[in-house]
């Protein structure tokens, strides 16, 4: 839709009054989002449908963002169809990849991480999907293998690589997790912080949160040691850093895989060539380093 017709789409819904005006957010790759003000009230539109190449299915996002409401972390759900989600507007700024490494703002994340592992769960209700990162990932490469795409080659060596990172994390926990830290979908009112977008969320070991926390911004050792300290309370062990590394390399295939069916299918203007390239990099040394914890322990 262009943004004349999400304009007559949303002035039929009955608690829009008066004229419309939209404002495009930028930064946002996998959807459009528009800050949408009427006559007296602000709210904010993001435009998506399924999307099954990425293993997106809206009705889950919807699902855990009316759950994050009811725990206190994310704005609440005014209106949704197949292809609109409104929502309310946070008078705030998204945090910067700056703001999330200063420690101050780093022990607020960790305390939000906490409530999405410990309280949201409490409030999903409905058709809610019991989806995980490797239902996620095994996903993209069953849609990349169907299509003409650059990187078949690398495909098999995913799949083999996948299977290590899911057997040796049968045994973990799982709870509840967003599964999408990136600065932009933290948003800091000056009071609290409040999490945005659950389109990946699912069930999984909290530390994916924790390594997505980490991969999306490209944290140092002494960042990771911090935030692990910070979740754990107590000092970091052999086990818990290595848990952490697993999943930083399952956080960056899933992130590689992304950008490798945006390539194929993405309308947005942006060199997803690029960033797989980079991203495929950042993998790899990555999982270089997980397998010289593996061997060490």
């Amino acid at each position: 839709m262009n943004k004349d017709q999400i304009k007559i789409k949303l002035q039929a819904l009955p608690f829009f009054k008066g004229s419309l005006d939209l404002k495009f957010i930028e930064g946002f790759m996998a959807n459009d989002n528009y800050i949408v003000s009427d006559d007296s009230n602000k709210y904010v539109v993001k435009i998506g449908g399924d999307k099954q190449d990425y293993g997106v299915v809206r009705s889950h996002e919807i699902e855990a963002s009316k759950a994050g409401y009811k725990a206190g972390i994310s704005p609440k759900v005014f209106y949704f169809d197949d292809r609109i989600l409104v929502f309310q507007y946070i008078q705030s700024n998204h945090l910067t990849p700056e703001k999330v490494k200063e420690k101050e703002t780093l022990k607020k994340i960790i305390h939000l991480i906490k409530i999405v592992h410990k309280e949201v769960v409490n409030f999903l209700e409905g058709p809610n999907l019991s989806n995980d990162i490797f239902q996620m990932i095994n996903v993209k490469i069953f849609h990349l293998k169907e299509k003409n795409n650059p990187h078949t080659d690398k495909l098999n060596k995913f799949i083999k690589e996948c299977e290590i990172f899911e057997k040796e994390s049968k045994s973990y926990e799982k709870v509840f997790t967003h599964n999408d830290f990136f600065y932009k979908n933290i948003l800091d009112d000056d009071k609290k912080l409040w999490l945005i977008d659950w389109e990946f969320s699912g069930f999984n070991s909290p530390y994916l949160d924790l390594a997505n926390l980490s991969k999306n911004n490209e944290f140092s050792e002494d960042d990771d040691n911090f935030i692990l300290e910070g979740y754990e309370g107590d000092s970091i062990t052999s086990n818990s850093k290595f848990k952490l590394h697993l999943f930083k390399c399952v956080s960056l295939l899933n992130e590689v895989l992304w950008s490798m069916i945006s390539e194929i299918s993405s309308k947005k203007v942006f060199d997803f060539v690029s960033y797989t390239n980079n991203m495929l990099k950042r993998y790899e040394k990555q999982f270089d380093y997980y397998n010289s914890l593996r061997i060490s322990i």
